[in-house]
């Protein structure tokens, strides 16, 4: 990959996360994490945690730490709120090439950095935002400034992977230092460069780490005791495992192995080819450049099957260490029959697009079928025609298809997000914290944009004694009905579709059988 391809498709990835950045923030994580750096700004508490008011004990603070300075220095806007994440994340990419470069030649690196960034993975974390974002950042960056330390020996290599680690686990706990361990352990251990453990500057990584964790350490204490601190370094991540964390759901051992699949998209032949080669090379014992990106990918991915409750974001910590392997495995194993499966991967991709442009979401959508099937067909040139590189090619075509989800398909499906646009309704309306309310209904999307908690009324008699000329309640059908039969019947009723956006469903993506997905949620105005 030239530079100036490399540079043009970088270029292409900050559009399509910029295009992402304005959109509305998703229910349930991101828009609760969006309240709570708000909140946090509001109360100038910057060591403790609420959430709607109460205690919150649950993640770290460094999410709304920053979101919250960065609402303090722009404004408060959905963008405003991704910003840091989304610097995160590109530090990712640029982590993901240094580190690739370490043990691999430039064009390598290269295609490393734009395989990450041009991951399905990478589309969702920058736009749903979460605290798996600035985790993946940080632990990239931690096992590149690791692996040259432990190749190059310089004292600020050393410093910098301790900051990492500490701002990983400042991100999401415990996991932003076992991740970077588990990768580097593996390439010492196979590599056997033992005498990396003995540096006495080894000494320094905890020092920095304890440093830049103990203002955390404090307001864990402070506002939740010995509790807290045990909940942060213990039961938050390995309590998943043994089982201590209240989290569990009921998802299989293998539920990862499909949720790679689609993570990884459009190169997901690539990664999987590269991880395969590369845990041959180690069963087999042959050498390899470095273990770090099988070792860590293979052993947190294990890690995170083996846990109790799952997710589909907690992947996003692994996707640049595939995104090495698959970066390897293009370079060094292209072959007519894998270009073909790639190829293959493209036209399904631009084949799903269209369909739903053309058939799901076709309002609006005709400058974007238009662009689509332009992009399809300089694609398809490029392959049967051309010279174009055809990583460049694949790489580019992503992006305009990722731009089409961004700037149409997201719009679309957050039409249907009705808490937002109920809260948003009552901040345009001036509506305060005694006139705005919440009847058995209520969305973290809600209360970041009315810009407070909303209240909740629990039946009609909570309603009654809050009901006043200018008063506004946001509720369903059953209690609309119920606030109708004991006599109290709004002035004006406003109807808003509702889904949750974030669970979205073949039902509901199909038109014909939409509508029986959709529900609706009412702004009964008194």
């Amino acid at each position: 990959m030239s530079s100036r391809g490399f540079g043009i498709t970088l270029l292409a990835i900050v559009a399509v996360a910029a295009s992402g950045s304005v959109l509305d923030v998703m229910e349930v994580d991101a828009a609760q994490y969006a309240g709570m750096a708000r909140d946090m700004l509001a109360q100038e508490d910057w060591k403790r945690l609420y959430f709607r008011g109460n205690d919150y004990l649950d993640k770290p603070p460094m999410l709304f730490w920053l979101s919250a300075l960065s609402f303090k220095l722009f404004g408060v806007h959905n963008w405003s709120y991704k910003l840091p994440s989304i610097l995160f994340a590109f530090l990712g990419i640029y982590s993901t090439y240094r580190f690739t470069l370490l043990h691999y030649c430039t064009s390598i690196a290269r295609k490393a950095a734009i395989l990450f960034g041009t991951s399905v993975a990478f589309l969702v974390m920058t736009n749903d935002v979460r605290c798996d974002t600035m985790l993946t950042g940080s632990v990239i960056t931690a096992i590149w400034l690791g692996s040259a330390w432990m190749e190059q020996r310089r004292t600020w290599q050393l410093i910098g992977c301790a900051t990492a680690i500490a701002a990983g686990m400042l991100a999401k706990g415990p996991i932003g230092l076992m991740a970077p361990l588990l990768a580097l352990g593996g390439d010492l251990l196979m590599r056997r460069k033992w005498d990396a453990l003995r540096d006495w500057r080894l000494l320094l990584a905890p020092v920095v780490m304890g440093v830049l964790l103990l203002p955390m350490a404090i307001g864990l204490y402070e506002q939740h005791g010995a509790h807290g601190l045990r909940f942060f370094f213990w039961e938050q991540s390995f309590g998943r495992i043994t089982g201590e964390n209240r989290w569990k759901d009921d998802s299989s051992v293998f539920f990862f192995t499909h949720e790679v699949l689609w993570q990884l998209l459009p190169w997901t032949p690539f990664v999987l080819l590269g991880a395969w080669k590369a845990l041959r090379s180690v069963v087999m014992r042959n050498p390899m450049r470095e273990y770090v990106s099988i070792s860590g990918a293979l052993l947190v991915f294990i890690a995170l099957s083996l846990s109790q409750f799952k997710l589909p974001h907690y992947l996003y910590v692994v996707v640049p260490l595939f995104a090495v392997l698959g970066a390897w495995a293009w370079e060094e194993n292209a072959s007519r029959a894998l270009g073909r499966l790639q190829s293959s991967v493209i036209v399904l991709l631009f084949a799903a697009q269209l369909f739903l442009l053309i058939h799901c979401f076709r309002e609006g959508a005709w400058p974007w079928i238009l662009v689509t099937i332009a992009a399809f067909a300089l694609y398809l040139r490029g392959v049967l025609f051309s010279k174009t590189d055809p990583f460049q090619l694949t790489a580019r075509s992503w992006c305009i298809i990722a731009l089409g989800v961004n700037l149409h398909l997201y719009p679309s499906l957050l039409r249907y997000q009705a808490n937002a646009h109920a809260g948003r309704w009552a901040k345009e309306q001036a509506l305060g914290r005694d006139q705005f309310f919440g009847m058995q209904v209520a969305g973290t999307a809600l209360d970041f944009y009315a810009g407070y908690p909303v209240r909740w009324l629990s039946d009609a008699e909570e309603a009654r004694a809050v009901i006043a000329p200018g008063v506004a309640i946001y509720t369903d059908q059953q209690r609309m009905d119920e606030l109708v039969e004991a006599g109290l019947p709004p002035r004006q009723v406003q109807a808003i579709d509702y889904y949750s956006v974030q669970l979205i469903g073949l039902d509901f993506i199909l038109p014909s059988s939409r509508s029986t997905a959709i529900e609706q949620r009412y702004l009964l105005r008194y």
